[in-house]
């Protein structure tokens, strides 16, 4: 749904990945998000809360932007006059304000029991509790990131470019002409590689740090941190990092290993965390983590069925600052 078909990118992936070091986590609990009548459903993001945003199929065809929380799912609707078509929910800060996009294409905000038609076809990146937005435009074929804020929008980098995130500050992390971007004050800067030709950007935290995916000097998909200089996070291979929380948190994933968490040094595969083996979860995909380490993605369901999950924490160590070393 975030571009031709959320189904489709789930099932085949991007990324070849290699995990060289991978450790036990503390205890976990996996939340099936359900859905909204029909089989599947896609975990977008997540707030502090634990407030889930994403779309669902519905049981008459096509899929609504939903909005989950402490147990309950709630049908966004296709926030469009247009008839049939998806609409999905893409991001949502800790005010409860949420952005997506709806069944025309159109993107919209949620708020107060309202929905705001924003006049913009596209994509969301991200939204932050300033409620700047940012995502990609498309316009006469065309598509270039962009930001919203305080109802003046600003085109970021070169025809083609994408915003995938903001920070608490306005910063803004994304792509342009084949590189990872980084906005502030009114300059984009291009961070550049891990010695391949391409790069992405995919999230950032309060401190600036980004995080998303290089190509290597041979060629190979790698995640990265950014801070100051890019490097390779350390123990992994052949995959993406596509989110950071201000504890230093990262989430990823990558074809063969899937969804990923990085912790300083410490590396685990959320297919082996044993709440998921119980439950009999597998090709967990991660696509955001929460200021509290919870995680929001999409997975296989026992049934075969593709449906968003939400990972908890059990342990309240997981509430202190993650401390990187060695990248």
């Amino acid at each position: 749904m975030r571009r031709a078909s959320w189904k489709t990118r789930l099932i085949a992936g991007v990324f070849v990945a290699a995990v060289s070091s991978v450790q036990a986590a503390q205890d976990w609990t996996l939340i099936d998000i359900g859905t909204l009548g029909g089989p599947g459903s896609y975990g977008a993001a997540v707030s502090d809360d634990g407030t889930v945003v994403g779309c669902s199929d519905v049981a008459s065809g096509g899929a609504h932007a939903f909005v989950y929380h402490s147990g309950v799912i709630r049908d966004l609707g296709t926030a469009s006059d247009a008839a049939g078509g998806s609409s999905c929910a893409l991001a949502v800060n800790n005010a409860g304000t949420v952005a997506g996009r709806s069944a025309s294409g159109e993107l919209v905000i949620w708020k107060d029991g309202t929905v705001t038609r924003l006049g913009i076809q596209g994509d969301i990146g991200d939204l932050n509790d300033a409620e700047v937005l940012v995502g990609t435009r498309t316009e006469g074929g065309a598509s270039r990131a962009f930001m919203l804020k305080d109802g003046a929008l600003t085109e970021l980098g070169a025809p083609g470019s994408s915003a995938k995130a903001v920070n608490a500050h306005g910063h803004v992390a994304g792509a342009s002409n084949g590189h990872a971007f980084l906005y502030e004050a009114g300059v984009l800067r291009d961070l550049g590689t891990l010695g391949g030709n391409d790069s992405v950007a995919r999230g950032i935290n309060a401190r600036g740090e980004v995080v998303g995916m290089s190509t290597d000097e041979h060629g190979a998909p790698a995640p990265f941190i950014h801070d100051g200089a890019m490097q390779a996070l350390a123990g992994i291979s052949y995959a993406a990092a596509v989110a950071i929380n201000n504890r230093g948190q990262i989430v990823g994933s990558g074809e063969g290993i899937y969804g990923f968490l990085v912790e300083g040094e410490r590396v685990t595969r959320l297919g082996q965390l044993p709440a998921v083996i119980a439950g009999g979860w597998r090709r967990l995909e991660p696509t955001g983590i929460n200021e509290r380490g919870w995680i929001v993605g999409t997975g296989v369901n026992p049934d075969g069925e593709l449906r968003a999950f939400l990972l908890v924490p059990a342990n309240e160590a997981y509430a202190k600052p993650v401390r990187r070393r060695g990248y």
